[in-house]
C-alpha cells in the first residue's frame, strides 16, 4: 500500500497570470492498493497513474485508488492538479522510483496543459513556471515563511473553460507592462518580506477584472479585506475562490474576515492556512 500526500495550490497571485502558483498545507491523501479498495475517484487519477507507464512503455499493473480528498473541487485550488500529481507520483512509487521529479513535472504538466499548479503541488512553496518548447522551467522562489493565507471558497464551482472564456483575445500593451512590473515586484516584496509592497504587486489588468464578474459578491468582498487591512487578496487560480495574504500573528484581522464572512456570506466556507513547503510525497501508513 503507498500513499501520496499532495498540497492544494493557489496559481496566478493577481499579478502572475499562468507563470506564479504557491502552495498551502491543505491536502488530497491518495491510497494505492494491489487491485484492493474503490475507484470511484474519478478517471484523472488512473489518467496520470496510466500515463507513467505508458511514458516507461510498460503495461499499467493493476491498483485500487482511495482519495481522502480535503481539497475543494472546481474551486481555483488546484484539485485537478493535486489528482494529477497523486496518480503520477503513485505510479513512480509502484515502480520503484524511475523518474525523477523531473520527468513527473513534465508528465504532469502534459496533462494539466499547465505548470503553475503543477510545479507548487510537487515541489511546495512559491514556484515561478513557464513552458518553452514542450519544457517546463521554473524556480521555486525563497519566499519569507511570515504569511498566512485565509481562503474564502463559495458553494459554487467556476470552470476553468468559462473562467477562460472571459478573457479578451487582445489586451492593450499597457496592461502587459502593469502586470510584468507587478509580479515583480511582487516576488522582490514576498521574498525580502517587504509588506506594504505586496498589494501593489498584487495588482492586475488581465484576468481578475473579466472573471470577477462571474463571481456574485467579489468586489464586495475584495473591498471589505482591503478595509479590513489584509496585506493583500487575489482570485486564487480560475476561481471562484479568494485568497486573502496577513501577516502571520494577524489574528484579529482573521477574525474580521470570518465574522464578515459568517454574516454576510453563510454559504462561504472559510480556511486559515500557511505556506506548504515541501509538496506532494510519500507517507507512511
Amino acid at each position: 500500500m503507498i500513499k501520496i500526500k499532495v498540497p492544494a495550490t493557489s496559481a496566478n497571485l493577481g499579478s502572475g497570470f499562468d507563470a506564479l502558483g504557491l502552495a498551502i498545507d491543505k491536502y488530497n491523501t491518495f491510497t494505492f492498493s494491489n487491485g484492493i479498495g474503490s475507484t470511484e475517484v474519478g478517471s484523472l487519477v488512473h489518467l496520470a497513474y496510466n500515463k507513467v507507464f505508458e511514458w516507461l512503455k510498460r503495461d499499467p499493473e493493476p491498483v485500487g485508488i482511495e482519495i481522502q480528498a480535503d481539497i475543494p473541487m472546481a474551486r481555483g485550488l488546484g484539485s485537478s492538479a493535486s489528482c494529477i500529481v497523486g496518480g503520477v507520483m503513485g505510479a513512480n512509487e509502484v515502480l520503484g522510483c524511475p523518474l525523477s521529479k523531473e520527468e513527473l513535472l513534465k508528465i504532469a504538466t502534459e496533462l494539466e496543459g499547465h505548470p503553475d499548479n503543477i510545479a507548487p503541488a510537487l515541489y511546495g512553496g512559491m514556484v515561478v513556471s513557464v513552458m518553452q518548447d514542450g519544457e517546463v522551467y521554473f524556480v521555486k522562489v525563497p519566499v519569507k515563511n511570515e504569511y498566512n493565507y485565509t481562503v474564502l471558497v463559495p458553494d459554487f464551482h467556476l470552470s476553468t473553460e468559462k473562467a477562460r472564456a472571459a478573457l479578451p483575445k487582445v489586451i492593450p500593451y499597457t496592461d502587459g507592462v502593469f502586470n510584468v512590473g507587478r509580479a515583480t515586484l511582487l516576488l522582490a516584496a514576498m521574498t525580502i518580506g517587504q509588506d506594504e509592497l505586496i498589494k501593489i504587486g498584487l495588482e492586475d489588468k488581465l484576468h481578475q477584472q473579466y472573471r470577477g464578474d462571474l463571481i456574485p459578491g467579489f468586489s464586495h468582498i475584495t473591498e471589505k479585506m482591503d478595509e479590513f487591512g489584509v496585506l493583500g487578496c487575489y482570485l486564487s487560480g480560475a476561481g471562484p475562490s479568494i485568497m486573502c495574504m496577513m501577516k502571520k500573528e494577524d489574528r484579529e484581522t482573521e477574525h474580521k474576515i470570518t465574522q464578515f464572512m459568517l454574516e454576510k456570506y453563510p454559504n462561504w466556507k472559510i480556511y486559515h492556512q500557511s505556506l506548504e513547503h515541501v509538496g506532494a510525497l510519500r507517507i507512511d501508513n
